[in-house]
């Protein structure tokens, strides 16, 4: 079976659209906001080269799954990127992990809530995803509260990368009951 085309996703106040090569500036002026990068990416500055590769790896893997990195907007002011959104493999392994972000001048809005959510909803409804991961460095609380906002489970704690980082994990079937129930 096909995967489904690469399409926007539209919650109540965001788009998603499917990262583009276009969106290459945007997204390295993002990730490389000190705020952002702080925990998404280990703290590490991104260069041009690592963002264009992180975005071809966005689109193969919509290719391939129907699924991918999200750039997201405010539907009220839609011409800037105001964060990103989305899923892909998880280092070397078969499972898939959401990984988000949003700038500083958009937290504490419950907008990386929303948007995780419409990406947790597209890949296990739409593209048939079983089992969704997500990590994050232990101190970043406001991560975690998403985490567990989305109804994901707390998986293990461990040191990765070097990193003090906690797991949680969501599958398909408690994903839909939550989705039946709240």
């Amino acid at each position: 079976m096909a995967p489904p085309a690469a399409r926007d996703l539209i919650t109540a106040r965001l788009r998603l659209s499917p990262l583009a090569p276009t969106d290459a500036g945007d997204m390295r002026a993002l990730w490389n906001n000190r705020e952002v990068r702080r925990y998404l990416w280990d703290d590490r500055i991104m260069p041009e080269g690592t963002v264009r590769a992180l975005i071809d790896d966005s689109t193969a893997f919509f290719q391939r799954y129907g699924s991918g990195f999200y750039s997201v907007r405010s539907r009220s002011a839609p011409e800037a990127i105001i964060g990103f959104c989305g899923t892909r493999p998880f280092e070397e392994t078969e499972e898939t992990e959401l990984l988000y972000g949003l700038h500083p001048d958009y937290w504490s809005r419950g907008l990386g809530t929303e948007a995780a959510r419409a990406v947790l909803e597209h890949v296990i409804e739409r593209c048939g995803f079983e089992r969704i991961i997500a990590a994050t460095d232990t101190p970043n609380q406001r991560s975690v509260k998403v985490l567990q906002r989305l109804g994901m489970f707390f998986d293990r704690r461990q040191n990765h990368h070097g990193l003090d980082t906690v797991f949680y994990s969501i599958r398909a079937d408690d994903f839909t009951g939550l989705k039946k129930h709240g």
